[in-house]
């Protein structure tokens, strides 16, 4: 028997290589490698470099990426802030986990470190005291001096200021204590998962880094950022007082951004082979045909793309298993076996994942007709320029189709034609559009006119079955699955 195929890991790819790079994210690690090795004569001035990205966008590939290829040049310290999420104070776990990784210190200065930075950082974020700049005419860290002088050295008479000048003396020696030697002559913070992170504890450890981090002279950081995710927490935490852009760019002194992934043609490649699909005149390979799929959707997130195809995998290989007495109706999708199957069950079987996956509430309404045709005639009471001869057709139409027994018509039994039928049309088309009416049956122009909340992924799927209907038709490997079984199958199975 055929061995299941395996998936490909949602996780970081930790020794990124040509062949692992499925997103082209090494061209970009190069260049930012060349600009830091190439800067160091500017690091008693330049501390804070920013990576930005959207969850999934492979920031975490790229990060460690770069650790791999700057050791020979920095010493690496790869800080991902969501495992310490639960601890009190961000900024200290980072203070101890720089101190801790390096094993030439001393105990002594470990200790001292510890004291002064503990002094410093303790109480970030829980009063209004005593109020510090970040930056000139910018938001102030908030902070508590009663809470500075912790368990350390009580009976020890040491002002805030005091512990900052000692935090930066003990700070320096430590820079010089890991630089001295054979070790390279620079330091490297990379600092991940902050978007997986509260953004009170977002902002407190930006914040900290800005103001008590970088008094060294040889010590970098670089944060990988969802941009949106920090601004929408310093518009939570300051409102309009702060621009959210502006904080950002007075934070980081140099920031980069994830290449776009309009093509993830590489990473789709890993899911799907070469064998070409003929429909009617047009010959494409079918991982071509996948990718421009994807595109057209505008589902491109790195992560959410390879969620889908991996849970696409799940099918196959519960195809390949043939497990008895279960999920009859397998719809006819594509295997990677080197034949064609059914392109139009591939990305139905595709679409409705990425709905199961993340849209629920669509997967949900997929074929539930009562709720279409409710939203249907409401749509057309509210067109009131719509006009009532056609809105005696559109009602005629929904009252005459067979929506129940079509769903659960075998696909090879479908009447594909030149044009949509009105019950293949309302099969796919979301249950809550805007100006419903029967040109959105043949117009596409009319089609982008139907969005109603949040529902673009519908639309573009509707358009996109609506633009390459008469080679649909074409497929001549269509199976006995219907709309209802291949929906079931995903439910059930996935």
């Amino acid at each position: 028997m055929t061995k299941p195929k395996l998936l490909l890991s949602n996780l970081p790819i930790k020794d990124l290589t040509s062949e692992t790079d499925y997103l082209g994210i090494i061209d970009k690690g190069d260049l930012i490698k060349a600009f830091l090795i190439g800067n160091k004569d500017q690091f008693d001035e330049i501390k804070m470099f920013s990576l930005y990205g959207e969850w999934g966008s492979g920031k975490s590939s790229l990060m460690k990426y770069l650790e791999k290829e700057l050791k020979t040049e920095f010493n690496t310290f790869f800080f991902e802030a969501w495992e310490f999420e639960k601890d009190e104070n961000l900024a200290l776990s980072l203070l101890e986990f720089i101190t801790l990784n390096d094993t030439d210190i001393t105990e002594e200065l470990y200790s001292d470190i510890l004291k002064y930075g503990g002094r410093i950082l303790r109480g970030l974020g829980k009063s209004i005291k005593l109020n510090i700049p970040l930056y000139p005419n910018g938001p102030g860290v908030e902070l508590d001096p009663s809470a500075f002088v912790g368990e350390i050295s009580k009976g020890e008479e040491l002002t805030f200021y005091k512990a900052l000048e000692n935090f930066k003396t003990e700070f320096i020696r430590f820079e010089d204590k890991i630089t001295n030697g054979n070790n390279p002559k620079y330091n490297i913070v990379f600092i991940d998962d902050l978007d997986r992170c509260e953004p009170e504890q977002v902002l407190n450890l930006l914040s900290a880094i800005k103001l008590f981090f970088t008094y060294g002279e040889k010590t970098i950081f670089l944060c990988g950022i969802d941009k949106k995710a920090v601004e929408q927490a310093v518009k939570t935490k300051y409102g309009e007082i702060v621009k959210s852009s502006e904080y950002l760019e007075k934070i980081f002194d140099v920031s980069f951004s994830m290449p776009e992934h309009d093509d993830l043609f590489k990473l789709i490649s890993v899911y799907f082979d070469s064998t070409d699909y003929k429909m009617s005149t047009d010959i494409q390979p079918i991982n071509h045909r996948i990718s421009e799929f994807f595109q057209y959707l505008e589902f491109s997130n790195p992560r959410r793309v390879k969620k889908v195809l991996n849970k696409y995998q799940i099918l196959r290989n519960i195809k390949l298993l043939s497990l008895p007495g279960k999920y009859s109706q397998f719809p006819n999708i594509d295997e990677k076996d080197k034949s064609q199957k059914s392109y139009f069950e591939t990305i139905l079987v595709l679409y409705l994942i990425i709905l199961h996956e993340f849209y629920p509430e669509y997967f949900a309404s997929f074929l539930e007709f009562n709720l279409k045709s409710k939203n249907y005639y409401q749509s057309l009471e509210r067109n009131t320029t719509f006009a009532d001869k056609s809105k005696t057709y559109v009602r005629r139409v929904i009252q005459e189709t067979s929506f129940n027994n079509y769903s659960t018509t075998p696909l090879v039994s479908i009447p594909f034609g030149d044009s949509f039928s009105a019950s293949f049309s309302i099969c796919i088309l979301p249950s809550d559009v805007e100006n419903f009416n029967d040109s959105i049956l043949e117009d596409e122009e009319e089609i982008s006119k139907i969005i109603i909340g949040d529902n673009k992924i519908e639309i573009l799927f509707y358009k996109y079955i609506f633009e390459n209907y008469v080679n649909m038709g074409k497929d001549e490997f269509l199976s006995d699955s219907s709309f209802l079984s291949i929906k079931k199958l995903i439910k059930n199975a996935l």
